[in-house]
């Protein structure tokens, strides 16, 4: 009884916390992937060759409601906040979703944001990601400004959050 109540504990914190692992003020992982695992991508991207744009990177799914409901502030934030120097990238977890799927929810729905098709979800467990959508955004320095579980009801502080480092950005 005691090892079940321990571990509803824990599991409680994860899902509290997010469950994903914490870079703030630090450089996250590189990104893994080949190029035919991308749809929209600016040639070879990797979070090494963004380094001077803020990034935001989130972990998703798509049968996800809370991935879901967050998808129109990624589309408007491509389209309003590229060109002063913000990408976004959207990775779906490939150990959840089908790549076809993916491809066709992208095509269907229209989104021009970079999407990373995390084939056997080798990134989300580099990330740690236990619960979804989770989200980094990372500088124009390459560290993380920001970590945690975006929640579209919350979207205007995280588009402060990312106006602050968008500031930084070399024109």
């Amino acid at each position: 009884m005691n090892s079940w109540i321990g571990a509803a504990l824990l599991a409680g914190l994860l899902l509290q916390e997010g469950g994903a692992n914490s870079y703030l003020g630090k450089a996250p992982p590189e990104l893994v992937s080949k190029p035919d695992q991308w749809f929209n991508p600016p040639p070879a991207i990797t979070l090494e060759k963004l380094r001077g744009k803020v990034v935001w990177l989130e972990f998703g799914f798509l049968k996800c409601l809370p991935c879901r409901k967050m998808k129109p502030a990624l589309s408007r934030w491509h389209e309003e906040l590229g060109p002063k120097g913000l990408v976004v990238i959207d990775v779906d977890d490939g150990g959840i979703d089908d790549f076809d799927d993916v491809k066709k929810e992208v095509e269907s729905k229209g989104e021009k944001f970079a999407t990373l098709y995390d084939k056997d979800a080798r990134n989300s467990m580099a990330y740690g990601i236990q619960g979804h959508p989770q989200a980094w955004l990372v500088g124009v320095d390459g560290k993380v400004a920001w970590e945690g579980i975006p929640d579209i009801k919350k979207v205007e502080a995280l588009e402060k959050a990312i106006a602050e480092e968008l500031k930084k950005v070399k024109k």
